[in-house]
């Protein structure tokens, strides 16, 4: 896929007083079945309080058109998030290999 660029912006006035805008530096798409997919992303965030980057693992699947969205449009269900740590990132990559291997 495709490097694509976007902006999301959430209002914590209720948290971290301000809103928080994220950017995705970059994205990764693993399809399977005819609907499913793992969306694997580089996030970076701004807020009042500081920013930073950060890693998402988010699980969902293209709607079907038979309720609220249209049809193929993203779902997103369930999200991992990491931070940018160099050990945590080669912890998981490493227990991921062992898996695989296994």
């Amino acid at each position: 896929m495709a490097y694509q660029r976007k902006t999301n912006t959430r209002d914590t006035s209720g948290g971290n007083g301000g809103k928080v805008k994220y950017d995705v530096v970059s994205q990764q798409i693993v399809e399977w079945n005819p609907n499913n997919f793992l969306e694997i992303s580089r996030k970076t965030y701004q807020a009042a309080d500081g920013s930073g980057e950060f890693f998402s693992l988010t699980k969902g699947y293209y709607a079907s058109g038979n309720g609220d969205a249209k049809e193929g449009t993203p779902i997103y269900q369930k999200s991992l998030t990491l931070p940018n740590d160099e050990e945590v990132l080669d912890g998981l990559l490493e227990a991921i290999d062992k898996v695989v291997s296994a």
